[in-house]
């Protein structure tokens, strides 16, 4: 994950755990989105082969498109959307989309 994001996320009081931290780094993607449902936590990636896992492994998931470098800009600016969309909309995927726009 993109640093920027990271912070943004954790200075909005978002428990955030990575891979390496969680020492499944070296893992295949199954075994993060298994950790992720065990730990109730939401994946957030940039990768649509990880957003699809995701997806078939029942975990929460955060996708943001490209690019990288506006990413925690464009997050910033949806966040109260993203946040709308997961808890009461109930979404198990969000996509944060180029454009900045949030959908389910």
């Amino acid at each position: 994950m993109v640093e920027p994001v990271v912070l943004l996320l954790n200075g909005r009081g978002h428990r955030i755990i990575r891979a390496r931290t969680a020492g499944i780094d070296a893992e295949d993607d199954q075994t993060l989105v298994e950790y992720a449902v065990a730990q109730s936590l939401v994946v957030v990636t940039f990768d649509k082969d990880l957003r699809d896992k995701t997806r078939r492994g029942g975990c929460r998931c955060l996708h943001l498109r490209p690019p990288e470098r506006s990413a925690r800009d464009r997050l910033a600016g949806a966040y109260e959307e993203v946040i709308r969309l997961f808890t009461e909309d109930a979404c198990e995927l969000v996509t944060l989309a180029a454009d900045g726009s949030a959908t389910c």
